[in-house]
């Protein structure tokens, strides 16, 4: 009972004891009085409890109502990877069954055209050394004929070379090109699941940028979230913004810290969209996307595009770098330059993520990193498309 409830009972109660005595001394109207107060308040007393009964039951019947549209949800969520996989595998089948019809197709066109081609040279080789053969009689043309004969050898031998060069190119092309069709099979369905792990870590305030394509995938950025949950980073330094620098900012948020996001981008008009984003989603407090020029920079005997030097002159102390850029047109080997230009600017004990890491070029500057910077190990916690690397500042 609430406390007007128990006020209102605690008066009725007294005056029907009132109107009980004052009946037995002979007080007849004063009786009468009290009993006619007292009913007045069991009659307040009752519209109060039906009053509240009523505001309880509408919220009964709200909260219910709750529950049913939570447990819709629910259920449509439980549904949706099913149903996702299953149209995910049944495009994927077809799209399986025509590349290996195509992969198919270019092995048999493939192997027809190197067979055709060098037997035409052999056969053309053998008519030519037949035809000396004939001249081999007259005396004049005989050391002629000898040279040309062991030139037609050469060059069979030379035909023969090439034509396993080319086989086996063509071999390794085609198993690269099944690996890729296989991978077709599973690899749409787990970008999905990453992508729903990672809508379960945030709630966001505006619509979400697309990831895949020039975009970190889903599992790249999953992982990258994990890091910054793992490691509490303070400053994050990122070449290249987009997704994932708004994914970073939300992961930052998340652990309700001070740490920051620094996104460096060369293109302008792709910074001010990053920055557009960052607004929508209430989160320039925790993400900057600085507009940083590429400028010839040299290391070294070699010379490269990379962001301006002026950009990076404040940053210290970088706990997790996160190399997405610049873009490869901007030069070759284009993301090398980020660790020696930035090593001497991380933190004692720090991480480096390399994005695009199936490409040779990020290879090639992986394993660069790794002969040159001291106290930089490879982690084996990356993904298909990105490497993470643990940094200890050698005492």
């Amino acid at each position: 009972m609430t406390g007007r409830q128990l006020a209102t009972s605690a008066v009725a109660a007294a005056l029907g004891l009132v109107a009980a005595v004052t009946a037995l001394a002979g007080g007849t109207d004063v009786a009468i009085a009290a009993l006619g107060l007292l009913l007045t308040g069991l009659l307040l007393l009752v519209i109060d409890v039906r009053r509240r009964q009523g505001e309880l039951g509408n919220r009964l019947k709200k909260m219910a109502q709750r529950q049913l549209v939570d447990l819709r949800r629910t259920e449509r969520l439980q549904h949706l990877p099913s149903e996702v996989e299953s149209a995910s595998r049944r495009s994927l089948a077809a799209l399986t069954d025509e590349f290996q019809l195509a992969v198919g197709r270019m092995e048999t066109a493939g192997t027809s055209t190197l067979t055709g081609l060098a037997q035409e040279r052999l056969a053309a080789a053998e008519r030519h050394v037949e035809v000396l053969g004939h001249l081999a009689d007259v005396p004049t043309t005989a050391k002629g004929v000898t040279a040309a004969s062991e030139a037609i050898a050469s060059l069979r031998h030379d035909v023969l070379g090439n034509l396993e060069d080319a086989n086996r190119e063509n071999k390794r092309q085609q198993v690269a090109l099944r690996q890729r069709v296989d991978k077709l099979a599973y690899e749409p369905v787990r970008q999905v699941q990453a992508l729903m792990q990672l809508m379960n870590r945030i709630d966001p305030r505006a619509p979400l940028p697309a990831t895949g394509g020039w975009a970190m995938e889903p599992s790249a950025l999953l992982r990258l979230v994990q890091l910054v949950d793992d490691t509490r980073p303070g400053l994050i330094v990122e070449c290249g913004s987009g997704a994932s620098t708004l994914w970073l900012a939300y992961a930052l948020e998340a652990l309700g810290g001070s740490g920051r996001v620094v996104a460096l981008e060369h293109d302008e008009h792709y910074a001010e969209e990053t920055r557009h984003l960052l607004r929508d989603h209430k989160l320039t407090d925790v993400a900057e996307v600085r507009h940083a020029p590429l400028a010839e920079v040299e290391l070294g005997d070699q010379v490269f595009n990379w962001y301006q030097p002026e950009s990076i002159q404040d940053l210290a102390g970088i706990d997790l770098l996160l190399v997405d850029g610049p873009p490869r047109a901007s030069g070759p080997r284009a993301r090398y330059p980020a660790v020696p230009l930035l090593g001497s600017r991380l933190a004692p004990v720090a991480r480096v993520v390399l994005d695009d890491v199936d490409r040779p070029e990020e290879q090639e500057a992986a394993e660069a990193w790794l002969a040159e910077v001291p106290g930089l190990t490879r982690d084996t916690a990356g993904t298909d498309r990105s490497a993470v690397f643990a940094y200890r500042r050698p005492k």
